[in-house]
């Protein structure tokens, strides 16, 4: 009796999974999260870790941007950036992203002199 409950309880759980793999597999997004207080204009922000990339066209000086953010590999974090009316492409590479299974916040913030301060913390539900 106890290895025919059994029997039953796998086979239910195998079905389950079977039909609700992609609701299983959905387990939300990670966010980023950018702070300008550098005194400048930020163009062009791209923020990596490993194939993907995030995007902010433009964030003025005391302004922020929320993206959600989804990686299924670990790493160090790659930005690169353009200030309006300055020349030259600027660069940060620093923090450490890892995909699961907490959900985190990922703060970048840009201060003066092309610093930035990245911390993170976990998402609340």
């Amino acid at each position: 009796m106890k290895q025919l409950l059994f029997i039953a309880l796998v086979a239910f759980a195998a079905w389950y999974g079977w039909h609700h793999y992609a609701e299983l597999r959905q387990g939300g997004s990670h966010q980023i999260l950018v702070v300008n207080h550098s005194g400048h204009a930020i163009e062009r922000l791209r923020i990596s870790v490993g194939d993907q990339t995030v995007v902010v066209e433009t964030l003025e000086d005391g302004a922020q941007a929320k993206q959600p953010f989804k990686c299924d590999k670990d790493g160090p974090f790659a930005l690169d950036w353009q200030v309006r009316d300055l020349m030259g492409q600027r660069m940060w590479n620093g923090g450490v992203f890892v995909h699961g299974p907490i959900l985190l916040q990922h703060k970048f913030e840009f201060r003066d002199a092309d610093g930035v301060i990245w911390s993170s913390q976990p998402l609340g539900k």
